[in-house]
């Protein structure tokens, strides 16, 4: 993402913040923007607990939550806010976010067989949408399920072209350092070009 598109995400998501406190959905949407655009995950889970306050059956906040509190190492919690949000909306358009949730807090935890079935559902509920690609292709890589990754890899640069390890873990906003390296090094075991 450009510096001035991160700026102004950032920018628009704090007016969201300020001047749609009534909004759970705005909430929701505006601290994912935060977390994702300024890492600033704090101010997300601030945002997402006052969308819940107002709206218990939004399935977009615990979707947004599940996915910050996996990045932040919360995994039990983002398992927790996951499977609320699948079963608030299981047909919702956005039902790919809760299982990408799942499967960064699998991938955490190190339930790779977890991971597949969550990166698989993600995968299947939005196609051309390559960060569960990516997951799958990690989990695949850890279980050594190297020709099953290599489908998957073959895929991701189908849709994404020139896409290499470093690129690819660009979108795994672990807090944890070490979460990011090993997403890393399991992407390289499944065969992603390491540049």
């Amino acid at each position: 993402m450009q510096e001035e598109t991160r700026l102004a995400a950032l920018h628009h998501a704090r007016l969201a913040i300020a001047k749609g406190s009534d909004d759970a959905a705005a909430l929701a949407t505006a601290g994912f923007v935060i977390a994702v655009c300024g890492r600033d995950y704090e101010t997300a889970l601030t945002a997402f607990d006052r969308s819940f306050a107002l709206s218990s059956s939004l399935a977009l906040a615990p979707g947004f939550s599940s996915l910050v509190r996996a990045w932040k190492g919360d995994d039990a919690i983002a398992v927790e806010q996951a499977n609320r949000a699948l079963r608030l909306s299981p047909f919702d358009p956005l039902i790919y976010l809760p299982y990408i949730g799942l499967a960064y807090a699998h991938f955490a935890a190190g339930r790779f067989e977890e991971m597949v079935s969550a990166a698989n559902l993600a995968t299947q509920s939005n196609p051309r949408f390559t960060p569960p690609l990516i997951l799958l292709a990690a989990a695949l890589g850890c279980l050594d399920r190297s020709e099953d990754a290599k489908t998957v890899v073959q895929r991701l640069l189908e849709l994404e072209p020139g896409i290499t390890v470093s690129s690819a873990i660009r979108s795994a906003c672990y807090e944890n350092p070490e979460n990011i390296a090993a997403l890393g090094s399991a992407l390289g075991k499944a065969g992603l070009p390491e540049t």
